[in-house]
């Protein structure tokens, strides 16, 4: 496994555009630590009325529900690390490393072990971040330090990072050229939500009185399920009105949760089967 991860190190570290990336990512994590604090807007009410809101006194940064708002906004970050994926792997094709590599003795189970262990690493590494952060600012502002409420949105965190970009290496090594691959990200992510809000209007036209909570057949597509893990964050306005907290607890979509290790393992073992079955 060591000699694995030195093989992969040594090409991400020497292509500048993904250390580039991989700084950005992790700088974007750092900096939503800072801002989130001090995200104070100012809106303006009927007959004139400013409304300040504060997401500190309204319990944004409180646990358990920091858990879920931290891991809800940098989930968002994820696209980044597809990108970093997706240049990594289409290089191996682009620069010949992948064909020199099995030439030097590397078997292709192999070196998709070494593209997966990576996988790994960074998503373990930005889980760690995550939970740095929580801790950070759970322990300055939370009314009461409670690390391990809500730490289940760090698991929810690890498989949506992980399995999106299991997706991305799939995609890498099915269109070999990362303008392809990056593309098709995108225009697939816009076309589940497409046909979720397509089955949204017909069943709602159907039966209009399915209410928001109504499960979707589209929700259990690859992108869909994987950004349903950590669903929207609750807010419980009437309490807030009341001079309460506006964010509440809440849980990972354990049931999305589970589809998303399906669709680790679908694409893993797709991955594998492109490799063994394509010439170099």
């Amino acid at each position: 496994m060591n000699r694995l991860l030195k093989i992969e190190w040594n090409k991400i570290f020497y292509n500048k555009g993904t250390r580039i990336f991989i700084i950005l990512y992790f700088v974007m994590i750092l900096l939503m630590g800072a801002f989130l604090p001090n995200f104070k807007p100012n809106f303006s009410g009927p007959g004139g009325v400013e409304i300040n809101f504060n997401f500190i006194k309204l319990g944004a940064l409180d646990f358990p529900a920091i858990w879920h708002n931290i891991t809800y906004l940098i989930a968002y970050g994820k696209f980044f690390l597809a990108i970093i994926v997706i240049n990594n792997i289409t290089n191996e094709y682009s620069f010949g490393t992948f064909k020199q590599n099995t030439i030097d003795g590397l078997t292709k189970t192999e070196f998709l072990n070494t593209k997966v262990l990576m996988n790994l690493a960074i998503t373990l590494l930005s889980s760690l971040l995550v939970a740095v952060l929580v801790f950070t600012l759970g322990s300055i502002f939370s009314e009461k330090f409670d690390f391990v409420n809500g730490i289940e949105f760090l698991a929810g965190y690890f498989v949506e990072i992980f399995a999106y970009i299991i997706f991305a290496m799939f995609l890498s090594f099915l269109l070999k050229k990362s303008a392809f691959a990056i593309l098709s990200l995108i225009v697939l992510n816009i076309t589940e939500s497409i046909l979720k809000g397509a089955e949204f209007l017909v069943r709602f036209r159907t039966n209009p009185s399915e209410g928001k909570d109504a499960t979707f057949f589209t929700d259990y597509l690859p992108l869909n399920s994987n950004s349903k893990i950590i669903d929207y964050p609750s807010m419980d306005i009437s309490e807030a009105m009341m001079g309460g907290k506006l964010f509440t607890a809440d849980h990972v979509q354990w049931e999305f949760f589970g589809i998303s290790v399906f669709y680790i393992i679908l694409f893993l073992g797709l991955s594998l089967f492109i490799i063994k079955k394509r010439d170099l």
